[in-house]
């Protein structure tokens, strides 16, 4: 009986040191939140690592910024970090007829600020679409200040007047 204790023990610390180890150097767990300073409506955008494969992170209906700015929160995937490359793939959609769809993609480096180590919880990776198809990605850490009293966090996501922002601000 103790050897299959011991077995068992041996068995679940490989496992969970395997899961500890399969995340790559410099990742993090992050949902994508979106802010738009233009008047072209996101119907959607993912993120792909600097190599192009599919992060599984995603945002989608981010709406013009005359119509609040915002898109649906998508939860979570494991992304480059803080001064990591990334790129940002979006299509926008004008208009109802699909053939005139356009879709942009963008290498930006992730800004920000990385989470404590050890810490669990997912942090918010907030792209930011400008004029003229210019985009940036921000790492906000889970850990960190995410409400209104934090500079990073654009006025757009918070009740009260919206703010434009402009790219690098």
């Amino acid at each position: 009986m103790k050897k299959i204790t011991i077995l068992i023990v041996s068995i679940v610390l490989m496992v969970v040191s395997a899961c500890a180890t399969e995340q790559p150097r410099g990742y993090v767990d992050a949902t994508a939140w979106s802010a738009n300073y233009t008047e072209d409506y996101i119907h959607e955008f993912h993120i792909e690592t600097a190599s192009g494969r599919d992060t599984g992170l995603e945002g989608i209906q981010v709406g013009e910024f005359s119509k609040g700015g915002m898109g649906k929160h998508e939860c979570c995937s494991l992304i480059p970090g803080v001064g990591q490359t990334i790129r940002i793939v979006w299509t926008v959609a004008n208009t109802d007829d699909k053939a005139q769809w356009k879709t942009y993609g963008r290498d930006v480096v992730v800004t920000g600020t990385m989470p404590k180590p050890g810490y669990r919880l997912q942090s918010y990776l907030i792209v930011r679409f400008f004029p003229n198809h210019e985009v940036e990605a921000e790492l906000l850490p889970g850990d960190g200040d995410l409400g209104p009293g934090n500079p990073r966090m654009d006025r757009l996501f918070f009740v009260g007047p919206r703010v434009m922002r402009h790219k690098g601000e």
